[in-house]
C-alpha cells in the first residue's frame, strides 16, 4: 500500500513539475514578443505560447485525473479525461497552426 501511495506521489509531483514548466516557458514567450511588439515572429511566438499554455493545462488536468483514480470517482475522471484531450488537441492545433502561417509570411518576405 505504501509502495502505491509513493507511486502516485510522485506521478502528481512529475506532472505538475511539467506543467507549471509549460506554463512558464508559455509565459516567457508572451514576454519575449513584448520586445517584438508586432510582426510576423511576435504572432509566431505567441501562438505558440498559447498553445503551449494549453498543453500544460492539460498536463495539470492528467494529473489531477491521476488523483482522482485513487479515490475512485469514475465520472469526475471521465469528465477530466475529456477536458484534457481538449486541452491537448487545442494546444498541438495552436501550435501547428500558428508555426505554419508564420513560416508562411516569413517565405513569403524571403521571396521577394
Amino acid at each position: 500500500m505504501i509502495e502505491n501511495d509513493l507511486r502516485n506521489l510522485l506521478i502528481l509531483i512529475a506532472s505538475f513539475i511539467a506543467s507549471f514548466s509549460g506554463v512558464a516557458a508559455g509565459v516567457i514567450m508572451v514576454n519575449v514578443t513584448k520586445k517584438f511588439k508586432t510582426g510576423i515572429l511576435s504572432y509566431g511566438f505567441k501562438a505558440v505560447a498559447i498553445g503551449i499554455i494549453l498543453i500544460a493545462f492539460g498536463i495539470t488536468i492528467d494529473s489531477l485525473s491521476t488523483y482522482v483514480l485513487v479515490f475512485k470517482n469514475p465520472t469526475l475522471d471521465t469528465a477530466l479525461l475529456i477536458l484534457k484531450e481538449a486541452f491537448f488537441v487545442i494546444g498541438a492545433y495552436v501550435i501547428v497552426i500558428g508555426s505554419k502561417r508564420t513560416a508562411d509570411k516569413l517565405e513569403t518576405l524571403t521571396k521577394q
